[in-house]
């Protein structure tokens, strides 16, 4: 598994010019894979910038090769005749790094010093926020910061914001969004990424999203917030909660694996977890003991692979907090999806009877409930509706991946269409021997069981889970108990390019 093995500080006044010159080019080689920004970007924005002072972390791996940063800087103004110092940082991760680093501490210890050393000075935090988890960030761990959702900014504050923004030499974007400046960091992330940004239940990134829906083409947006010494005991108290519980989280997690704690604590852990989630928040005791009594709770670091494309295995999983990514093995893993909180994975392979058909790796640490396919398959068979949910499930993911794999067959359309598009599928479970018709349909899925497809007088056997284009000149017989969905022509009218 990929790790961050050190973490360094770094302050590049000190450095020689010959050093300075290393760094910006390590720094730029990391920098330019996330934002694709130049190196004269990173040496005048990061390694040399004009600010009175600058402080690096830096984050390698075991290689030695740099993974992350975090940049702070410091700068001195007169503002309206008051001493003050603005801060601006910088920050990014390998994905495959994410979740392993200490920057927020370092980040408080730094700026703590450097309050307690300029006590007469007013400290604000400034920045132009390029990507929903740096927002995020300020939004879980700051209580004063603009803007905000459901709150207007007070006119001075705006005032003040644009004033700092064009001191700083923020491009505007559009004078009717003020907020919105454009940067030379371009956020670069796959359509799997940018539409899970786009369907977050999170309020900050939806805020976020709707403030500044073209935040990856070079679009940033403007956030405030006073640094006090308030805040900056609020931030570290929230920080340090966040952390214990996610040690106690990981502590409950091993010790639900030991026969003691698999019978004391492992059922009420995991029926909390199932009632957050709108499919199993339904269930009355019974039901969700009996899933309680065979699942367990799986908590792990960011970056950790739980299992590959191929392996065998039947257990669903359910996210409960973080997030996962769904990965296309090849030469290049290709990120195709990525599931937050409350959704649900592995279903392909325990609905299917089939070996995994996709890596799945934890994108930031996450906290997941692992279902036993028998445990599931039983209260699928008790209550129509948690099946009816799962088999949704499994078929809308089945039929966005056909979609996605098969460019200039059907029109372009981005996710949302797609999913609304499955959604009018009409389930169908057919015994052996049957004839399934399909006329009228844009495609059948065949998410369970085997059937036989005869054109032209040749026969051809496939097993689930298939999709198969209508053709009226082609005869579809389940050779085996058969569940299908018949996905019906599109006609609404086609989404944003995906």
């Amino acid at each position: 598994m990929p790790r961050v093995a050190k973490s360094e500080t770094v302050v590049p006044k000190l450095l020689s010019p010959s050093e300075q010159s290393a760094l910006t080019d390590e720094l730029h080689e990391l920098i330019h894979e996330m934002f694709g920004v130049s190196r004269d970007d990173v040496l005048h924005g990061v390694v040399a910038a004009k600010s009175d002072l600058t402080k690096l972390l830096v984050h390698r791996n075991d290689a030695g090769k740099a993974v992350g940063y975090f940049a702070i800087h410091f700068f001195d103004k007169d503002l309206g005749g008051v001493p003050s110092t603005v801060v601006r940082a910088g920050v990014g991760m390998l994905r495959d790094y994410r979740g392993q680093n200490n920057n927020l501490s370092w980040a408080l210890r730094v700026l703590t010093e450097h309050a307690l050393a300029n006590r007469r000075k007013r400290f604000y935090g400034l920045g132009t926020m390029v990507h929903p988890t740096s927002y995020m960030q300020v939004d879980r761990y700051v209580d004063t910061y603009w803007p905000r959702p459901g709150e207007a900014v007070p006119s001075d504050v705006l005032e003040f914001m644009v004033q700092l923004a064009d001191e700083f030499r923020m491009p505007l974007v559009d004078p009717s969004r003020p907020l919105v400046r454009s940067s030379s960091y371009r956020t670069l992330q796959t359509d799997a990424e940018r539409d899970y940004w786009r369907r977050s239940e999170n309020p900050a990134a939806r805020f976020f999203v709707s403030m500044i829906p073209d935040y990856g083409d070079g679009r940033g947006m403007l956030t405030l917030f006073p640094i006090t010494a308030s805040m900056l005991g609020g931030t570290a108290a929230k920080y340090a909660r966040d952390k214990a519980k996610r040690a106690v989280e990981g502590a409950l997690a091993t010790v639900q694996r030991l026969p003691i704690g698999a019978r004391l604590l492992r059922p009420s852990a995991v029926k909390k977890r199932l009632r957050a989630v709108s499919l199993f928040s339904a269930l009355e005791d019974v039901s969700l003991a009996k899933i309680a009594e065979r699942a367990e709770i799986v908590s792990l670091p960011g970056g950790r692979t739980l299992f590959r494309a191929g392996d065998e295995g039947d257990d669903m999983y359910l996210v409960a907090r973080g997030a996962v990514s769904v990965i296309r093995d090849g030469e290049a893993d290709e990120m195709i999806d990525q599931l937050g909180a409350g959704s649900l994975f592995g279903e392909v392979a325990m609905l299917a009877d089939r070996r995994r058909s996709a890596s799945i790796k934890t994108a930031i640490p996450s906290t997941l409930v692992r279902i036993p396919g028998a445990a599931l398959r039983s209260l699928m068979a008790e209550r129509p509706e948690i099946g009816d949910a799962i088999w949704a499930s499994f078929s809308a993911r089945v039929f966005d991946d056909h979609l996605r794999a098969g460019p200039g067959r059907v029109p372009t359309i981005d996710r949302s269409a797609r999913q609304a598009w499955i959604a009018r599928g009409r389930h169908a479970d057919v015994s052996s021997g049957m004839t399934v018709a399909t006329e009228g349909d844009a495609f059948l899925l065949v998410l369970r069981g085997a059937v036989s497809i005869e054109r032209a007088g040749t026969v051809i056997r496939a097993q689930a889970p298939l999709v198969l284009e209508s053709d009226p000149s082609a005869r579809v017989t389940a050779v085996s108990p058969a569940r299908v969905v018949h996905v019906p022509l599109l006609k609404a009218a086609p989404g944003t390019a995906a």
